[in-house]
C-alpha cells in the first residue's frame, strides 16, 4: 500500500469518528461520506440510509448558495478559509454550516493534478440561532432606551444605572458617561429635594406629570415634567421631558409687556394707573409734564394730589362703585374733569378709564389728555360739542358694526369659542365649538358646561370626568393654552388645544370665562409623523442629504457624514457634485433627470475628502410641490464598495487562472472569438500557438506539486516576454498553454515567436534552490490559412501540437492539411 493510500486509510477512519459532515468529492459528485454526515443530511435518523454515493453536491446546497458551488470545488479549495454556507437535508430542513473544502492528492504513482476534494462542514445552526436572538433582544432593549427623545433613568437604590443619550447630552456637562452610578438626587434642585424624599415609590403612585427641576453637571437648572414608572425590583424608570423652552417663552411674554410700558411711556397723553382705593401705582412722562410732577413724587400716594379737593373723597376704597355706580362713568369713555398743577393751577382734562383685573385685584388706568385751550375759546366750544356729537353718532355706528362684524366673525370662526357666566353655564356657543362637541348649537345655550366638556378616553384616571369648570371660575383659574383630548357627544374624542380668560358677568356682577379650543389631532398626527421621519433620517445607515435647486447641499444626516468622510461643517452648503467627486456633465445629467421624471440614479466609484476610495449608489429624488417647479430635491447614498469588490473579484475569478494570473479557457476562448472577428474584418492574419510543457509530470513526480506550481507560474510569466502586449497568454490546464497573436506576419513571425518561446521555456526554472527543466512542444495555427472560425482554428492548433511531440519534442510544427488526414 503506497504512501498516499496509507494516508487515505487512516483519514477515513479518523472522519468516520468526528461528529462533523466529512465526504470526498470527485468532479462534483459524491464518491465517499462519513456516518455523521449520512445522520445529518438525513435529519437525525440512525437507521439505515440511501446510498449517497454520486450524488452531485450541489443538489445539497441551498438555492441561495448554488451559484458559489457552481464556480467549482477546486476553486473554493484554493481560496482557502472556513466560509459560511447553507445545505438542504433530504426532509427538506436548511441546516447552517461552517465549510472547509482541501484538494486532495492523487493516489500514489497517479499523474496530473488532484482532481477530488475533501469537504468539512460544521452544523452552526443552534448557535447562530443563540447568538442572533440575544443579540436581537438586547439592541431592541437597548434602542427603545437610548433613541428616546425624552430624559430617562433608570434608578436602583438611589443609584442611575442606565441614563440615556437625551439625558446624557442635557445633564451630563463636559463628563456625560459620570452620571451612570451616580445618585439620583444630586440631580435635583434643592427646592425640589423634599419632593423627592418621599422615595420615588411615592412619586409613581401619582397620575399626572410632575414637575421639578433638575441641576446639571455644568451648573444649569432645567425646569422637566416626570412620570416615575416601577421597573423590576426596587427600580424605577424616571421619565422626563425638558419644558425649559416653554418656561423662557413666558418670561419673553412678561419682556413683551415691559416693552410696552415702554411705548405707553412715549405716547403723547398722560397716562396714570391707580388700584381700587385710589393710590397711584405708574405715572408716564406725559402724565409728568401735564401735572408738573415728577414720577417719584406721586407713586404710593392718592389720585386727589392731582384731583381738586372735592375728588379727594375717592380715596376710601370705593373708587369701582363712585364710578361704575353713583356718577354714572362708563368705562372707556372719555370725561371732562378739572386737574390739579403742582403750582396750584387748575387747569380742564379730558380722562378716559378702563378697568383690568391683575389676578384678583382690579386696576384702572386713565388716559389724561389737556384740553384747556379748547375751554379757553368759547366761541369755538359749541362747534367743538358739535363736532363731538357727530363723532359720537360716528363712534356708535362703528361700534354696532364692530359688533356685527363681531357676531359675523364669531359664527365663522374655525375655533370653538364659548362664553360661561360665573356659575358655569354656557352664555354664547359658535357653529364651531357645537360641530366638535357633537352638539346642535341650540341646546347649547344655558347648558352647564361640565356636561359638555370631559377628558377624553386616554386621559388615564381622568378618562370620561368632567373639566373642573366651576372650580376654576371661584378659584380665578385660567389656561393660556393648555393640550389635552376632549370627549364628544358620542364618546369619541380629540385632540385639543385649550384656553380660557375671564370675562365680566355684568348680569349676576360676578366673572365669568370665555373657552377658545381647536381639533389639533391632525396636527398632533402630523408632528408625529415628523418626529418619525426625523428619527429614521438621523439613524438610518444610508446617508441622506437635502438639496435645493442648485445642488447646494442643505442638510445632510450623520451616515452620509460618515460615507463621505466630512464634518458638518463642511458640507452643507456645499455643491452635492463636489462632494460626491461628480463631473459637470454628470451633475448637469443628474439636475436635468429631476426636471424630467423626479428621479435619477447611478453607482459610482468616489474618492473621499481622506483620499480613500469607495463605490456608491447614488438614488435622487425631487421632492414634489403643489405647484411649479421642483425647488428641493433628496440624495439617497449607500455605501457599496465590498459588493463592487466582491463583483470584480468573482468576475476575476470566473474569468483567470488562480495559479498563474492568466486567463483561463473560457476568457481565452472569448478573447479568440473577438480576435478571429477582428482579422476576418480587418483581412489580417491571426496565428494561434498551443503549447504543451514536455517534462512537467517528472518534476511534478520528483519535487511534488508544491514545485510544480511554481514551475507553472514561472513558464507564466515567461511566456508573457515573448509576446506583445497585444497578443494574449492563456492557460488551459495542466501544463497547457496557448498564445492568440493578432496581426501576425505569416508562417514567419509565427515561427520567431515560437522559438523564442522554446528558447525561454529550456532555461532551467529555480524551485526553492532546486532545478525544474522542461520544454516546449508548440502546435501553430493560422487564419485564414489553416481553419475558417475559432473552434477550427484551435482544434488544428492542437494537432499541430502532437505533431510536434511525435517530432521529438522541444520543436513547434505548422499545420499541415496532411496531419488533419492522418
Amino acid at each position: 500500500m503506497g504512501s498516499t493510500a496509507v494516508m487515505e486509510h487512516w483519514g477515513r477512519q479518523f472522519a468516520e469518528l468526528v461528529d462533523d459532515l466529512v465526504c470526498v468529492c470527485r468532479d462534483g459528485r459524491l464518491t465517499w461520506i462519513n456516518p455523521a454526515g449520512t445522520r445529518l443530511l438525513n435529519d437525525g435518523d440512525t437507521g439505515v440510509h440511501p446510498d449517497l454515493s454520486g450524488t452531485a453536491f450541489r443538489d445539497l446546497v441551498h438555492e441561495d448558495y448554488r451559484d458559489i458551488v457552481d464556480l467549482g470545488l477546486g476553486l473554493l479549495a484554493d481560496d482557502g478559509g472556513k466560509m459560511p454556507l447553507l445545505l438542504t437535508t433530504l426532509g427538506g430542513r436548511v441546516v447552517e454550516v461552517e465549510l472547509a473544502v482541501t484538494r486532495v492528492a492523487p493516489p500514489d504513482g497517479a499523474s496530473g493534478r488532484a482532481d477530488a476534494v475533501l469537504i468539512h462542514a460544521r452544523d452552526v445552526t443552534d448557535r447562530a440561532r443563540a447568538v442572533a436572538s440575544l443579540m436581537e433582544s438586547e439592541h431592541r432593549y437597548r434602542n427603545m432606551v437610548e433613541m428616546s427623545l425624552n430624559l430617562v433613568f433608570v434608578v436602583q437604590g438611589n443609584r442611575m444605572i442606565v441614563v440615556n443619550a437625551a439625558a446624557r447630552g442635557l445633564l451630563g456637562g463636559d463628563d456625560p458617561e459620570a452620571l451612570r452610578g451616580a445618585a439620583f438626587i444630586d440631580l435635583i434642585h434643592d427646592d425640589y429635594r423634599p419632593i423627592v424624599d418621599l422615595g420615588l415609590d411615592a412619586l409613581a403612585d401619582e397620575a399626572d406629570v410632575l414637575p421639578l427641576k433638575l441641576r446639571g453637571r455644568d451648573g444649569r437648572v432645567h425646569d422637566v415634567e416626570t412620570r416615575v414608572i416601577p421597573f423590576g425590583r426596587d427600580a424605577f424608570m424616571v421619565e422626563g421631558r425638558d419644558i425649559s423652552e416653554r418656561m423662557r417663552s413666558a418670561e419673553a411674554l412678561r419682556e413683551r409687556e415691559a416693552r410696552l410700558q415702554g411705548v405707553l411711556d412715549t405716547v403723547a397723553d398722560g397716562i396714570v394707573t391707580a388700584d381700587e382705593r385710589g393710590i397711584i401705582q405708574t405715572f408716564n412722562p406725559a402724565a409728568e409734564r401735564l401735572f408738573g410732577r415728577r414720577k417719584d413724587e406721586v407713586l404710593g400716594r392718592n389720585l386727589s394730589i392731582l384731583m381738586p379737593s372735592r375728588f379727594a373723597a375717592y380715596h376710601d376704597g370705593h373708587m369701582r362703585n363712585y364710578h361704575a355706580g353713583r356718577q354714572g362713568w362708563a368705562f372707556g369713555k372719555a370725561r371732562e374733569l378739572e386737574g390739579l398743577h403742582s403750582s396750584g393751577r387748575v387747569f380742564p382734562i379730558e380722562l378716559s378709564l378702563a378697568e383690568m383685573r391683575v389676578g384678583k385685584a382690579r386696576m384702572y388706568t386713565g388716559v389724561i389728555r389737556d384740553i384747556t385751550a379748547r375751554k379757553q375759546a368759547e366761541a369755538a366750544q359749541k362747534r367743538y360739542n358739535e363736532e363731538l356729537e357727530a363723532r359720537v353718532r360716528e363712534r356708535t355706528e362703528e361700534l354696532r358694526a364692530l359688533s356685527r362684524q363681531n357676531e359675523s366673525i364669531l359664527e365663522s370662526a374655525g375655533d370653538g369659542i364659548v362664553a360661561l357666566d360665573m356659575n358655569g353655564r354656557i352664555t354664547v356657543a359658535n357653529p364651531a365649538a357645537a360641530q366638535m362637541l357633537g352638539w346642535p348649537v341650540e341646546q347649547l345655550t344655558g347648558m352647564d358646561a361640565t356636561a359638555i366638556f370631559r377628558y377624553g378616553p386616554t386621559e388615564g384616571r381622568r378618562a370620561g370626568r368632567p373639566l373642573p369648570v366651576r372650580a376654576a371660575l371661584r378659584r380665578g383659574v385660567f389656561h393660556e393654552r393648555t393640550d389635552l383630548t376632549l370627549m364628544r357627544r358620542d364618546g369619541s374624542e380629540f385632540s385639543a388645544e385649550y384656553t380660557s380668560a375671564p370675562i365680566e358677568d355684568h348680569e349676576a356682577g360676578g366673572t365669568g370665562a370665555v373657552v377658545m379650543f381647536r381639533d389639533v389631532s391632525e396636527r398632533r398626527k402630523a408632528e408625529d409623523r415628523l418626529r418619525v421621519a426625523a428619527t429614521v433620517f438621523e439613524t438610518t445607515a444610508e446617508g441622506i442629504a437635502v438639496c435645493d435647486r442648485a445642488g447646494s447641499i442643505t442638510t445632510a444626516n450623520p451616515a452620509f457624514r460618515a460615507i463621505v468622510r466630512r464634518r458638518a461643517e463642511n458640507v452643507a452648503g456645499n455643491d452635492l457634485g463636489t462632494v460626491l467627486g461628480c463631473a459637470a456633465d454628470e451633475v448637469a445629467a443628474m439636475l436635468g433627470a429631476l426636471d424630467d421624471g423626479g428621479h435619477w440614479e447611478t453607482e459610482r466609484w468616489s474618492t473621499r475628502a481622506d483620499g480613500t476610495q469607495y463605490a456608491a449608489r447614488i438614488a435622487c429624488s425631487a421632492v414634489p410641490e403643489a405647484e411649479g417647479p421642483v425647488r428641493q430635491f433628496v440624495a439617497v447614498i449607500n455605501d457599496i464598495t465590498e459588493r463592487k469588490r466582491a463583483e470584480e473579484r468573482i468576475r476575476y475569478q470566473a474569468s483567470y487562472d488562480a495559479l498563474t494570473g492568466l486567463p483561463n479557457r473560457a476568457l481565452f476562448l472569448d478573447r479568440l472569438e473577438h480576435a478571429v472577428a477582428a482579422a476576418r474584418r480587418q483581412k489580417h492574419t491571426l496565428g494561434l500557438m498551443f503549447i504543451d510543457l514536455d517534462g512537467f509530470k517528472a518534476v511534478n513526480d520528483t519535487l511534488g506539486h508544491e514545485a510544480g506550481d511554481q514551475l507553472l507560474k514561472g513558464a507564466g510569466q515567461r511566456l508573457r516576454t515573448c509576446v506583445r502586449e497585444s497578443d494574449t497568454v492563456a492557460r488551459l490546464g495542466g501544463d497547457e498553454f496557448t498564445v492568440i497573436m493578432e496581426g501576425v506576419e505569416g508562417c514567419k513571425g509565427a515561427a520567431v515567436v515560437a522559438q523564442r518561446v522554446i528558447d525561454t521555456l529550456e532555461v532551467p526554472f529555480d524551485l526553492d534552490g532546486r532545478a525544474g527543466r522542461v520544454s516546449a512542444s508548440i502546435g501553430i495555427a493560422l487564419l485564414p490559412e489553416d481553419a475558417a472560425d475559432s473552434e477550427e482554428l484551435l482544434r488544428n492548433a492542437d494537432t499541430a501540437m502532437y505533431a510536434a511531440k511525435s517530432q521529438g519534442k522541444a520543436n513547434y510544427q505548422f499545420f499541415t492539411a496532411a496531419e488533419l488526414a492522418d
